[in-house]
């Protein structure tokens, strides 16, 4: 394979593997990935481990200066950086580090062992078949069946989409939705490579109010939808025949994914956090700004998907995103307000009654005072103007 150029000016380095690692106070796992690693890779050569450690991360520091870490045959870099809200975020800025000019990137754990020998090799002839490098490939997780829990993204994906993962999700879900649009463009294969996680699979870290998030993955299917057609556009540039019979299967795809999804609960949900999530109740009462943040973004989003289905006069699929909007820890008023207008679109009168009581309340208009101070203030601003006017004017005079 010759080396190749995207469209994006993206020099890539046939045949080459970068290994994208997020690492935290746990050098002693992270030892055993790096010997099977150095066991099952074939050629070290062209194998490369970027890991990235928060600039707060004492424990892994402090290996690594004093070389704790077994020595490798194949490269080995380290970035340390910000704690990120969200996993995706050290993957880009890995990406980043490394010259964004490998061939093939994947995005691993720090305690994941890599037990098939020659891993590599396979990722390698996987990827043969696809020279302009628009796929997402994975190995087996006994854990995940189907779903690319450790994806292996090709240059090709990356330079069309500039990112890995969607940038919403604090925990969970960027391995199903990368894998959904991976789907719907029809460039998914699964790699008969196995990772198995080292201690077994342990809870979930910064996991709390997964029945929302669960509800904004489900209705973030368009998003993935439009994701998928960037990609055929891109694959597809000079066959249009091939990019329009892509394009066309694409809502068989995503009906599939829906029945596969099946209907939301948020009981369901409250059941899975309890199971999952390494925060106690207390953590995940507690204010944590990068995962507001991260909430507040995703909430955004679902509001202005919901005004956009109010101003084209589908007021049942608007109040569905504000619904799940209203799961969330935030409350927005012009949320609230605009469920207001839905309801009443729908003819739920008394309901939209309650809500604008609430959003009332919570939120006072304090109208009489409004207007009253907007009075008072356009009397003071026509008495400075008009005593501006006379000061001038009597300045003019004087000349």
């Amino acid at each position: 394979m010759a080396t190749a150029e995207s469209a994006h000016d993206i020099r890539v380095n046939p045949g080459q593997i970068s290994i994208l690692i997020a690492t935290r106070a746990r050098p002693e796992i992270l030892a055993e990935v790096f010997a099977s690693l150095k066991a099952h890779t074939v050629r070290k050569d062209m194998v490369s481990v970027w890991l990235y450690v928060d600039d707060d991360d004492q424990v892994t520091q402090r290996a690594t200066a004093a070389k704790q870490l077994p020595e490798m045959d194949l490269a080995v870099h380290w970035h340390v950086g910000p704690r990120t809200a969200c996993l995706g975020d050290t993957h880009d800025a890995l990406w980043a580090a490394s010259g964004r000019c490998a061939e093939i990137y994947m995005v691993s754990g720090d305690d994941m062992r890599f037990d098939t020998p020659g891993w590599d090799e396979i990722a390698r002839k996987a990827f043969a078949p696809y020279p302009d490098g628009v796929l997402l490939a994975f190995p087996h997780d006994p854990m995940t069946a189907d779903t690319a829990t450790y994806p292996l993204f090709g240059w090709g994906w990356l330079a069309v989409l500039r990112r890995f993962f969607p940038g919403y999700f604090p925990y969970w879900y960027d391995d199903r939705w990368v894998s959904q649009v991976a789907r719907l463009a029809d460039r998914y294969v699964k790699l008969p490579i196995l990772l198995y996680p080292i201690r077994g699979r342990g809870r979930t870290r910064r996991m709390r109010n997964l029945p929302f998030w669960t509800r904004f993955f489900q209705l973030m299917l368009e998003e993935r939808k439009d994701t998928a057609r960037r990609l055929i556009q891109a694959v597809h540039k000079t066959d249009a025949a091939a990019r329009d019979a892509a394009l066309g299967r694409i809502e068989g795809i995503a009906a599939t994914l829906l029945k596969e999804e099946g209907p939301f609960s948020d009981l369901y949900g409250i059941f899975q956090e309890e199971r999952h999530s390494d925060l106690t109740p207390e953590e995940r009462r507690a204010f944590d700004p990068q995962y507001v943040g991260r909430e507040a973004f995703a909430v955004t989003r679902l509001v202005s998907v919901a005004e956009q289905h109010f101003r084209d006069g589908r007021f049942s699929e608007a109040a569905e995103f504000l619904d799940a909007a209203h799961l969330s820890d935030l409350r927005l008023r012009q949320a609230q307000l605009l469920q207001v207008e839905c309801l009443k679109k729908l003819g739920r009168s008394a309901e939209a009654g309650r809500l604008e009581k609430d959003v009332l309340a919570a939120w006072p208009e304090h109208n009489a005072a409004r207007r009253l101070f907007r009075f008072l203030g356009m009397v003071a601003n026509d008495g400075r103007r008009m005593l501006v006017g006379l000061t001038e004017k009597g300045r003019r005079g004087a000349k």
